[in-house]
Parts: C-alpha cells; structure tokens; sequence
C-alpha cells in the first residue's frame, strides 16, 4: 500500500469495494481502457475502527495491517483480471474514507469510473458517500455507472409502491445517443467538449440539450417580451456552445434541443433511452465547492443511464 501522493499517472481510475455495484464499474472501465488502450488503477479504500480504551482493547498493530493488506489482496485480483485481457493496470489500497481517497487520486487520472447504489427512493438518500463526494470533489471527469436494472420503469419513480405507470409509458427522444445538459454558466463550455469527445470515442449520436427554466423572465411584473427574450438569450448561448465545438469535430452527426421546464425532469427523462448523459457538477467554489448541485444530485440518484459529471475546473 503506497500513501496517494506517491501514485504515478493511470488514464482511468476505477473505484472498488467488492460489490455488484463496483464490479459492474470495473468492467465498464476495463472495456474502455482495452478499447482506446488506456491504463487502469483499481482504487480502493478501508477504515479501521477507532475504540476507545475504556469501552474496549486498542486494535493491534498487526489487525490493522491485515485489514490494510486484504483490501490490497482484493484489489489485485481486480488488476490481474485487466492484466490478463492486455491491459496496463495496478491496484492501489488507501486507507481513509472512500470518497475522499477517490477525489484526491483522481488528480492523477483522466477519468474515474464508480458503481452506483439502487434507484429507489431510499436508496437514493444514501449517495454521496461514495459517488456523491467523488462527483463533487473529483478533478476529472467522473462516470457513475448504475447496474442494469431490466424490466425497471422510469428512472427514479420506483418505490414500495412499484414503478410509476404515466412514468413507463413516456416516449424516450434520445435512444443511444450521447446527451450533453448545456446550462448558462462556466461548465457549458466544458461539458460540451467532453460530450463531443466521447460521441466521437463511440460512434454515437450526439445531442446538446438546454432547458428553459418555466419561470425564466417570468418574475412579477415581466412582459411576454421579456419573456421571450430570456428565452431567445438560451438559444443563442445553445448556439454559441454547441459551434464551438462542432465546428472542430470532423464528422460529429449532434443536434439541438431547446426545452422548457425543469432541468432535473426533462434531463433524466433522457437517461431513459440516453447511452450516456453528460453534464457539470455545478460545485461551487471554495469550502462550499464540495457540494453538488441540486440537478446534479437527481441525476446521480435517478438517472437510469451512466452519467458523466464534468467539474467546472475540466478545461480539456
């Protein structure tokens, strides 16, 4: 086991803790870096127990280093199986909470795959222990990777009363294509580049999407001018975006998709059909920049496909 500030550089940094979840993660990120012949570290993370002396003995030093060496020993197993298929790959085992461990090793990665948790309601209350403190701290890209869930109704409706009907019978607009959610902010710029590089990396159809807050222009006292110009202002921000990325790309196929309503709703009404769905963790900076943004959250709860959140720093 070696402290994160000696770890050399990895392409994709995947997390693990011998769960369904992560191990549904590691392959996805295993399939990619055989792909594009990227490397591969396999992170993950373990606390020992702190007891104090009056309720109980001190944990010997030796239980402690076995806790340390069997996460390292699974870890490996995951490394050697990437070995195996020709991939560069280490394993890395650190000990202190997962999601901190994570966002600080991401330094050193272009990319950090985790699994995610169910879908349902209570389930959902639980993220950001792991998925949630990576998306917000990460300083790169983070792909969260939910299993597949067949059968399941809308992402994020189901519940102890079962999937929501209206819900399953809503006609999908996105089928395998890459989403990008443009918001009018610093991470538009970012998120679109990095939806263009992945549509190209996989062949897919790519779609730029920004939604029109219902309320935008719509405060006390506003015209249907204003109105209207506020949401003429979307459009040409939409516009502005999605051509300075296009213009670069050969051969991008990608289109536009002005909407109005709720971010979270019409965004993970995509994740239905979506291949992938890709938008900014709205963090904000400072102390405070450890928080995600409130779409950002429903999209890592809910979605029902994989979504990669983009940190505002992403810059290439």
């Amino acid at each position: 086991m070696t402290a994160l500030f000696t770890l050399p550089p990895a392409d994709i940094l995947v997390g693990v803790d011998g769960s369904d979840n992560s191990r549904h993660a590691f392959l996805s990120a295993m399939t990619m870096a055989k792909e594009h012949n990227c490397s591969l570290r396999v992170v993950g993370a373990y606390s020992v127990p702190v007891i104090p002396h009056r309720h109980a003995p001190k944990i010997s030093d030796d239980h402690h280093r076995s806790i340390g060496h069997s996460t390292q020993d699974l870890l490996e197993e995951y490394a050697a199986e990437a070995r195996e298929a020709g991939i560069d790959a280490s394993a890395q085992a650190i000990e202190g909470d997962a999601g901190e461990v994570l966002a600080e090793a991401s330094r050193y990665s272009r990319l950090a795959v985790v699994g995610k948790r169910g879908r349902n309601r209570l389930a959902s209350r639980l993220l950001g222990t792991v998925s949630g403190t990576l998306a917000a701290r990460s300083h790169c890209p983070v792909l969260v990777i939910p299993l597949p869930d067949h059968g399941k109704g809308a992402p994020g409706t189901e519940d102890a009363e079962g999937p929501n009907a209206e819900a399953q019978q809503a006609q999908p607009g996105f089928e395998n294509e890459i989403v990008a959610g443009i918001d009018r902010d610093s991470s538009a710029l970012p998120v679109a580049e990095v939806a263009a590089r992945a549509a190209e990396l996989s062949g897919r159809r790519l779609a730029f999407v920004s939604v029109v807050p219902t309320d935008a222009g719509s405060s006390r006292g506003a015209s249907a001018d204003e109105h209207a110009g506020e949401y003429r202002a979307y459009a040409d921000h939409l516009d502005e975006v999605t051509q300075a990325v296009t213009e670069s790309g050969s051969g991008l196929v990608s289109r536009l998709q002005l909407v109005e309503g709720s971010a979270a709703d019409v965004l993970l009404d995509a994740s239905r059909s979506a291949a992938l769905i890709v938008m900014g963790n709205r963090g904000r900076g400072g102390p405070a920049g450890r928080l995600l943004g409130s779409v950002s959250r429903s999209m890592l709860n809910r979605a029902g496909s994989p979504v990669l959140i983009v940190p505002n720093k992403t810059a290439q």
